[in-house]
Protein backbone atom coordinates (compact mmCIF):
# COMPACT_ATOMS: atom_id res chain seq x y z
CA UNK A 1 0.00 0.00 0.00
CA UNK A 2 1.40 3.41 -0.70
CA UNK A 3 1.47 5.89 1.68
CA UNK A 4 0.29 9.74 1.36
CA UNK A 5 2.94 11.93 1.10
CA UNK A 6 2.42 15.38 -0.08
CA UNK A 7 4.98 18.12 -0.30
CA UNK A 8 4.98 20.96 2.57
CA UNK A 9 6.84 23.69 0.78
CA UNK A 10 7.87 24.37 -2.88
CA UNK A 11 11.21 26.95 -2.80
CA UNK A 12 9.61 28.84 -5.44
CA UNK A 13 12.93 31.57 -5.75
CA UNK A 14 15.03 29.71 -7.59
CA UNK A 15 13.01 28.92 -10.07
CA UNK A 16 11.57 32.25 -10.75
CA UNK A 17 15.37 33.69 -11.45
CA UNK A 18 15.81 31.24 -13.84
CA UNK A 19 12.60 31.60 -16.02
CA UNK A 20 12.48 33.90 -18.78
CA UNK A 21 10.30 36.74 -18.31
CA UNK A 22 8.01 36.09 -21.10
CA UNK A 23 6.67 32.82 -18.97
CA UNK A 24 6.53 34.28 -15.72
CA UNK A 25 3.20 34.45 -16.34
CA UNK A 26 2.53 30.91 -16.76
CA UNK A 27 4.30 30.11 -13.82
CA UNK A 28 2.46 32.63 -11.77
CA UNK A 29 -0.75 30.61 -12.90
CA UNK A 30 0.86 27.19 -11.55
CA UNK A 31 2.18 28.65 -8.21
CA UNK A 32 -1.74 29.88 -7.54
CA UNK A 33 -2.59 25.86 -8.43
CA UNK A 34 -0.07 24.35 -7.07
CA UNK A 35 -1.33 26.63 -3.52
CA UNK A 36 -4.45 25.79 -3.94
CA UNK A 37 -3.93 21.59 -4.19
CA UNK A 38 -2.08 22.22 -1.37
CA UNK A 39 -4.62 24.10 0.72
CA UNK A 40 -7.45 21.31 -0.61
CA UNK A 41 -5.32 18.64 0.79
CA UNK A 42 -4.07 20.34 4.03
CA UNK A 43 -7.87 20.41 5.14
CA UNK A 44 -8.43 16.60 5.18
CA UNK A 45 -7.22 15.01 7.75
CA UNK A 46 -4.55 12.05 7.65
CA UNK A 47 -6.63 9.30 9.04
CA UNK A 48 -10.61 8.63 9.27
CA UNK A 49 -12.43 10.64 11.85
CA UNK A 50 -13.08 8.69 14.93
CA UNK A 51 -17.02 7.86 15.53
CA UNK A 52 -18.71 7.66 19.33
CA UNK A 53 -20.33 4.60 18.28
CA UNK A 54 -22.09 4.12 21.86
CA UNK A 55 -23.96 7.00 21.65
CA UNK A 56 -25.49 5.70 17.92
CA UNK A 57 -26.07 2.22 20.06
CA UNK A 58 -28.46 4.17 22.24
CA UNK A 59 -30.81 5.04 19.63
CA UNK A 60 -30.69 2.37 17.06
CA UNK A 61 -29.92 -1.23 16.80
CA UNK A 62 -26.47 -2.58 18.67
CA UNK A 63 -26.62 -5.08 16.14
CA UNK A 64 -26.76 -2.57 13.44
CA UNK A 65 -23.94 -0.77 14.94
CA UNK A 66 -21.35 -3.07 15.33
CA UNK A 67 -21.85 -4.37 11.78
CA UNK A 68 -21.01 -0.52 10.43
CA UNK A 69 -18.81 0.15 13.07
CA UNK A 70 -16.63 -2.94 11.63
CA UNK A 71 -17.02 -1.98 7.62
CA UNK A 72 -16.28 1.44 8.69
CA UNK A 73 -13.02 0.33 10.88
CA UNK A 74 -12.38 -2.12 7.93
CA UNK A 75 -12.46 0.54 5.53
CA UNK A 76 -8.73 1.13 3.67
CA UNK A 77 -8.02 4.31 1.52
CA UNK A 78 -5.32 3.16 -1.05
CA UNK A 79 -2.93 5.79 -2.01
CA UNK A 80 -1.65 4.87 -5.88
CA UNK A 81 1.17 3.83 -6.17
CA UNK A 82 4.08 6.08 -7.11
CA UNK A 83 5.41 4.60 -10.55
CA UNK A 84 6.86 7.87 -12.10
CA UNK A 85 9.31 9.00 -9.28
CA UNK A 86 11.72 6.36 -10.89
CA UNK A 87 10.94 7.76 -14.56
CA UNK A 88 11.74 11.15 -13.55
CA UNK A 89 14.97 10.46 -11.65
CA UNK A 90 15.99 8.33 -14.66
CA UNK A 91 15.09 11.39 -17.31
CA UNK A 92 16.89 14.15 -14.69
CA UNK A 93 19.78 11.53 -14.90
CA UNK A 94 19.97 11.46 -18.43
CA UNK A 95 19.27 15.53 -18.73
CA UNK A 96 22.31 15.65 -16.34
CA UNK A 97 24.58 13.53 -18.42
CA UNK A 98 23.02 15.70 -21.75
CA UNK A 99 23.65 19.42 -19.96
CA UNK A 100 27.61 17.78 -19.12
CA UNK A 101 27.87 16.67 -22.38
CA UNK A 102 26.99 20.25 -23.50
CA UNK A 103 29.18 21.90 -20.96
CA UNK A 104 32.48 19.93 -21.97
CA UNK A 105 31.79 20.33 -25.76
CA UNK A 106 31.01 24.42 -25.26
CA UNK A 107 34.21 24.56 -22.92
CA UNK A 108 36.73 23.24 -26.15
CA UNK A 109 34.50 25.49 -28.84
CA UNK A 110 35.47 27.75 -25.88
CA UNK A 111 39.19 27.25 -25.72
CA UNK A 112 39.24 26.80 -29.65
CA UNK A 113 38.16 30.47 -30.21
CA UNK A 114 40.51 31.97 -27.81
CA UNK A 115 43.20 30.63 -29.54
CA UNK A 116 41.99 31.91 -32.72
CA UNK A 117 41.54 35.18 -30.59
CA UNK A 118 45.40 35.08 -29.39
CA UNK A 119 46.68 34.20 -32.74
CA UNK A 120 44.53 37.44 -34.72
CA UNK A 121 45.62 39.51 -31.42
CA UNK A 122 49.36 38.01 -32.59
CA UNK A 123 48.92 39.34 -36.03
CA UNK A 124 50.21 42.78 -37.90
CA UNK A 125 46.58 45.03 -38.06
CA UNK A 126 45.09 44.38 -41.40
CA UNK A 127 45.18 47.97 -42.22
CA UNK A 128 48.85 47.86 -42.33
CA UNK A 129 49.20 44.76 -43.95
CA UNK A 130 50.94 44.17 -47.61
CA UNK A 131 49.17 42.15 -50.19
CA UNK A 132 52.15 39.77 -49.28
CA UNK A 133 51.48 39.50 -45.51
CA UNK A 134 48.05 38.76 -45.53
CA UNK A 135 48.68 35.98 -47.74
CA UNK A 136 51.42 34.54 -45.15
CA UNK A 137 48.54 35.32 -42.51
CA UNK A 138 45.85 33.71 -44.41
CA UNK A 139 46.95 31.24 -46.94
CA UNK A 140 43.68 29.99 -47.71
CA UNK A 141 41.90 33.10 -48.27
CA UNK A 142 44.19 35.07 -50.50
CA UNK A 143 44.38 35.70 -53.71
CA UNK A 144 46.85 33.13 -55.18
CA UNK A 145 46.94 33.67 -59.25
CA UNK A 146 49.48 31.24 -59.90
CA UNK A 147 48.01 28.21 -58.27
CA UNK A 148 44.32 29.58 -58.05
CA UNK A 149 43.18 32.32 -60.72
CA UNK A 150 40.68 34.00 -60.15
CA UNK A 151 38.54 36.90 -62.76
CA UNK A 152 37.88 40.22 -61.59
CA UNK A 153 35.75 40.81 -59.18
CA UNK A 154 37.66 38.03 -57.46
CA UNK A 155 34.55 37.17 -55.31
CA UNK A 156 33.15 33.26 -55.31
CA UNK A 157 30.40 33.95 -56.90
CA UNK A 158 31.74 35.73 -59.98
CA UNK A 159 33.86 32.41 -60.79
CA UNK A 160 33.58 30.13 -63.62
CA UNK A 161 32.53 26.72 -62.43
CA UNK A 162 34.81 24.04 -64.41
CA UNK A 163 32.51 21.02 -62.83
CA UNK A 164 29.49 22.75 -64.41
CA UNK A 165 31.45 22.16 -68.02
CA UNK A 166 31.86 18.77 -67.61
CA UNK A 167 28.57 18.12 -67.19
CA UNK A 168 26.70 20.34 -69.60
CA UNK A 169 29.53 18.41 -72.16
CA UNK A 170 28.46 14.86 -70.97
CA UNK A 171 24.33 15.38 -71.45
Amino acid sequence: MAARRTIKAINWAPLVERIHESEKAALAALKAKSDQYFRRVSENPESLPKIDWAQYKKYVSPALVDKFQKEYESLKIEYPADKYTSLIEAQEQEATTVVQKFIQESNSRISEFEAKINKLKGLMQYKNMTMEDFARAHPDMALDQINRPTIWPHEEEFQPNPDADKNIAHH
